[in-house]
């Protein structure tokens, strides 16, 4: 098993890192407030501020918060990535341990801290509150579910990426996955948007880029290989994808 340091940035008085997936088993008093925000679908078995041992799923694009002094052990055979934030202005406002958070509106802050520890950049102090403190109000005061992700349960939400994971060497298309599910494309497009933040189109690119930059660091296998591999038409694709949401290239992923 190959296991790979977070990467990780110090600013404003803030510790923010990003654990790549992976299979974990982690157990830790948290030392103050921290929220996390999980990229991908993530299951396994925790016991947090409790003895009790539960089975969890955490839901890709929410957040979840931690307070100060509480007992955390978790873990996953396949994980997921994960960003935790820790600092001043991180501020759970709970007594106990919360998960699941939607707040999609604000998935962009998680994605733009990602974007600067892939490229290892330091923001500006300015950015770098502002980022940490529109984080730390979400958790602080997370909002309902709007009605259109009501349909979207669990089960479905899992049957529906368990079958992105599956074709995701090949071609996909929205239609296809709502034909199967007994819905239609728009409505499956709507709950889908609604559940989890992302369109089922950008559910699938991020799905994509993750198991390429999976195969960057994990193999030498050529470019153009790793492209098709996760389902990119081709390596200039791929590049191109990599390049607009995550802001690097696929040679500054590959690791030696």
């Amino acid at each position: 098993m190959i296991v790979r340091e977070p990467r990780s940035i110090y600013v404003a008085g803030h510790l923010a890192k990003l654990l790549a997936p992976g299979p974990y088993d982690a157990s830790y008093v948290a030392a103050g407030d921290s929220i996390g925000f999980a990229f991908d679908a993530q299951t396994g078995s925790h016991a947090i501020g409790t003895d009790r041992t539960a089975t969890f799923f955490r839901d890709p694009n929410t957040y979840a918060g931690v307070p100060k002094g509480c007992d955390v052990r978790s873990c996953s055979l396949t994980g997921g990535e994960y960003l935790l934030v820790s600092g001043p202005q991180i501020a759970v406002c709970a007594k106990h341990y919360r998960s699941n958070i939607r707040a999609h509106r604000t998935r962009a802050l998680a994605e733009q801290l990602r974007r600067w520890m892939l490229a290892g950049q330091t923001p500006d102090l300015l950015s770098a509150e502002n980022t940490f403190r529109q984080m730390s109000a979400v958790v602080a005061n997370p909002k309902r579910d709007p009605k259109a992700a009501r349909w979207m349960t669990p089960r479905r939400f899992r049957q529906l990426t368990e079958m992105v994971e599956a074709k995701l060497e090949g071609p996909i298309t929205v239609a296809a996955l709502s034909e199967e599910i007994g819905v239609s494309a728009s409505f499956l497009s709507r709950a889908f948007n609604a559940y989890c933040g992302q369109s089922p189109y950008d559910f699938i690119l991020s799905r994509r880029l993750q198991r390429a930059r999976r195969l960057l660091e994990a193999t030498q296998h050529p470019l153009v290989k790793i492209a098709l591999k996760a389902g990119f038409s081709s390596q200039s694709h791929m590049t191109s994808v990599m390049r607009t949401r995550l802001g690097v290239n696929p040679t500054m992923i590959r690791r030696p």
